[in-house]
């Protein structure tokens, strides 16, 4: 382990006393900037923390509401940055996206209920691709939503969309992320089954593999998910406590090969 930071601090927000910086409240998605920067969902703090590489605190923004504002979150999950360091957060409780400058300004914001265009019902996973396209795990629609900006304007009149067969359940454990590879494929996680579902983007069905349980070719509950340049993806197995990494480099579809899985505590 080179570094680990932060503990348990929550706000109170009857008494508007806000949790000390650097402090977490069940954080769930992180993301990496072209910076080395480190920006982290601090779920139930409802808000957004920067850090560098080492962990020292850089800034944060958001508070609790009902997107009253850019600022008011309600259950912020996902988060994603661009190659020019914008900051795009699924705020999940507002059914919304929001999107940032890397100094927490308000850019622009799109979203709610429905199953229209860039319309959501619990939006979990984000990603975004080199060329300006997000990717948006629509969970309880049950559906991979893929926004087209218009040129190079944060506006998103279009988009390519796909059913997901699977999201069926509205537990707290059913929250989808996923990853985006170098060739535009999705590899969304599919928690409760224990499964990886892997599509081009298009919205063509590439291949699947895990299953629920512990074993080294199963699954317990998927939680977060990343691609690296070698073309291994990782996966955190929240349930069985490790991190697991696939090698499908060389393989077909219907196969699964495990190369690697660690587990530990900080």
């Amino acid at each position: 382990m080179l570094h680990t930071w932060g503990q348990f601090g929550a706000s109170d927000y009857n008494t508007m006393i806000m949790a000390p910086e650097g402090t977490f409240n069940e954080p769930w998605g992180l993301a990496v900037g072209p910076d080395g920067a480190v920006y982290v969902a601090d779920t139930w703090n409802n808000r957004i923390q920067k850090f560098t590489a080492e962990g020292e605190f850089i800034t944060m923004w958001g508070e609790f509401g009902a997107a009253e504002t850019p600022y008011h979150f309600w259950g912020p999950r996902g988060v994603a940055v661009d190659e020019q360091g914008r900051v795009y957060i699924t705020d999940t409780g507002n059914k919304r996206v929001v999107i940032f400058d890397s100094n927490g300004n308000s850019l622009t914001s799109f979203g709610g209920a429905g199953l229209g265009v860039g319309q959501f019902d619990e939006p979990v996973g984000i990603a975004v691709d080199d060329l300006g396209r997000i990717y948006i795990a629509d969970t309880w629609n049950k559906r991979i939503q893929v926004m087209i900006p218009a040129g190079d304007t944060l506006t998103y009149p279009t988009n390519i969309t796909w059913d997901i067969d699977a999201w069926y359940g509205e537990s707290l454990d059913n929250k989808p992320f996923l990853a985006i590879d170098e060739d535009y494929n999705s590899y969304i996680a599919d928690p409760i089954y224990g499964r990886i579902l892997v599509f081009d983007i298009d919205g063509n069905f590439l291949r699947a593999w895990g299953g629920f349980g512990s074993s080294l070719s199963e699954i317990g509950t998927v939680g977060g998910l990343a691609v690296d340049s070698q073309g291994s993806v990782w996966v955190s197995d929240s349930r069985n406590n490790r991190i697991m990494r696939f090698d499908l480099s060389n393989l077909p579809n219907e196969d699964q090969t495990i190369i690697d899985e660690s587990s530990g505590t900080d």
